[in-house]
Formats: structure tokens, C-alpha cells, sequence
């Protein structure tokens, strides 16, 4: 059956009821408000009729615009209602697909639906319905790791709406035992890094437990990770660096040690502010990186002429032959 366009009053509407809730981003409230004033609801929610009130099954913001704009909570709005018998996987993909759209579904949201639709239908089946219900098409296996993901405890699902928490570091913790899964949530709530930087922490962290054979979480207790990641003066992306390189060290204590020496004698050396000199980036390279800037020709003379004394700097000697 089809939904009844009505009036109802907002009062009647249960906010607190949020099983249909998709996304995690809140509108600014104001401004939806102002645009609601000015323009008119363009879009009338959806609600559910339960328990003689109403849950709604699209438009949170719409409705808490609408009761900001009038300051009680007894005015009437537009609403679709949907008839009593329409089921929840009806209303479900009511939900879902009010919103995807509108616009494209964040990460976040894809795990949210998926598991939601995955009561109802099995993934072979979300992946054949994706275009009529997320207006894109998802692979069998995409959608499998978003189930995968969205088994992951809390706060995981929040961490991959802010951008803490990367979708492929997601799919590869999730595999991992319920105390390392937990660790890695709490480092990846304490720091800012790149997908490529997550993945990293997790594999030295993995490695150094497997090394000297002990849980990951033990690598995690340890204290110095700890004072790194629980400093609330510092700030997360410098939290990241400091913890890479606490990582690196106790990865790899040998090349950490040989670094620290080469970076000591690059700074013997005194190539002053505008000359950079830069050890290899990873350990298979031998490769030194060398720039400098220069707003003239006396600079860049002046630069040429520090290489060329740095020449014959013992420690440069050691570097190239060590």
C-alpha cells in the first residue's frame, strides 16, 4: 500500500526511537531551520505509525528543524505515514533509500544498511538489489566486507565516519581476536593518520608480537606507547609520528639505532636552513636525498659552496661509507 500524505503533530513523534537512523553527520540545525522558513519542507519525512505514536523512518533533522523553528513541540507537520501493515524490511529499505538518493552513502553508512539488510536478505541479494536500494552497485564480495566490518564493537563505526579509522584498516583488525581488536580502536581514537600509516601501525604492532611472542595487547600496554597515546597535550597528528617511530624502534632496534647515527652526523655536518639532507626512506634503499632553496644566485652560490665544503666532512665520509 502506499504511504498517506498527512498531518500529524510533531508531539506524537518519538524521537528517541532511532532503529532507522542511517547517518552519523548532524545538519547544523540553524541553518536547516532558516532553509525550512524560507523555502518550506521540500521533503516530508517519513514515519511509522507504533504504539500510537510515530517513529520515524526518514527525516531526524527534518523534524527537529521544524520543532527548533517553532519552539513546541505540538505543532503540526507534512508527513508520509506508512500504512500499519507495511513491514520492517519495507521500512527499512524506506530508510535507506530516502537517503542514498539524495546523495552517496559515507563508508560508515554502506556498513550500517548492509547489516541492517543482512537480517532480511543474504549478501548474494544485497549485492543483486544494490543499485535499486544504495543507487550504486556493490560487489558480493564488498558487500562481505562490509559485513565483516560492521561486526566490529563500538566505537568503530564512528571512527570510520570521522576518518580515524580507515575502511581497509577495518577489514584487516577484523579479523583479529576481541582484545587486539580493542587495542586497535583505542590507538586509532588517539591519534590522526593516513590509511597507509594505519596499516602500518597494525603490522609492526603485529609483528612485534609475534617476534617476542606475546599479544598484541601486551605491545599495546607497553609504557612508553602509552604516555605517547594518552598525552592529552599533544596534538593527534604529532601523536602519530611519535608512535610510528616508537613502533619502528622497537621493530626494528638495529636500523632504528643506525638512523639515529646517520641523522646525528647529517646534523654535525651543519648544512644550515635551506639545505636538506635526508636519509633513505625505507630500509631497502641506499639512496640520500639532497635539496636546497635559493631566491637568487648569491643563495644558490652560497649553498653550492656548502656543499662543496661539506665534502670534506669526515662524518659525510661515513655516511656514503660507513
Amino acid at each position: 500500500m502506499s504511504d498517506i500524505f498527512c498531518e500529524i503533530n510533531s508531539s506524537d513523534i518519538d524521537l528517541a526511537d532511532e532503529r532507522y537512523k542511517i547517518s552519523f553527520l548532524e545538519n547544523d540545525m540553524g541553518s536547516l531551520a532558516e532553509s525550512l522558513k524560507d523555502v518550506g519542507l521540500l521533503f516530508p519525512p517519513i514515519v511509522r505509525p507504533v504504539n500510537n505514536k510515530f517513529i520515524v523512518i526518514s527525516g531526524f533533522n527534518r523534524i527537529r528543524a521544524h520543532i527548533h523553528i517553532h519552539q513546541v513541540h505540538n505543532k503540526k507537520i507534512l508527513v508520509y505515514k506508512t500504512d500499519p501493515d507495511t513491514s520492517e524490511y519495507q521500512c527499512l529499505l524506506k530508510s535507506i533509500t530516502a537517503l542514498a538518493f539524495k546523495r552517496q552513502l559515507t563508508q560508515a553508512e554502506l556498513i550500517i544498511c548492509t547489516n541492517r539488510l543482512y537480517q532480511f536478505i543474504d549478501e548474494k541479494q544485497i549485492s543483486q538489489k544494490s543499485s535499486a536500494i544504495f543507487n550504486t552497485e556493490l560487489s558480493a564480495r564488498f558487500v562481505k566486507d562490509l559485513l565483516s566490518v560492521g561486526r566490529l564493537p563500538d566505537p568503530s563505526l564512528e571512527l570510520i565516519s570521522t576518518g580515524h579509522l580507515s575502511f581497509k584498516s577495518a577489514k584487516k583488525i577484523s579479523c583479529f581476536e576481541k582484545d587486539t581488536i580493542e587495542s586497535f580502536l583505542s590507538i586509532f581514537s588517539n591519534i590522526r593518520a593516513s590509511n597507509n600509516k594505519q596499516l602500518e601501525i597494525i603490522m609492526h604492532i603485529m609483528e612485534i608480537a609475534a617476534r617476542d611472542a606475546v599479544k598484541p595487547k601486551a605491545v599495546f600496554k607497553n609504557p612508553e606507547i602509552q604516555a605517547i597515546l594518552f598525552d592529552k597535550k599533544i596534538e593527534l597528528v604529532l601523536k602519530t609520528a611519535l608512535l610510528r617511530t616508537c613502533l619502528f624502534e622497537q621493530r626494528f632496534p638495529t636500523v632504528f639505532r643506525v638512523r639515529q647515527k646517520t641523522r646525528e652526523k647529517i646534523a654535525s655536518i651543519k648544512f644550515g636552513t635551506n639545505i636538506k639532507f635526508l636519509p633513505p626512506e625505507n630500509l631497502d634503499s641506499q639512496i640520500y636525498s639532497i635539496c636546497f632553496t635559493a631566491q637568487n644566485f648569491d643563495e644558490f652560490q652560497k649553498n653550492v659552496q656548502t656543499l662543496y665544503s661539506a665534502m670534506k666532512s669526515k662524518s659525510l665520509k661515513e655516511i656514503f661509507n660507513p
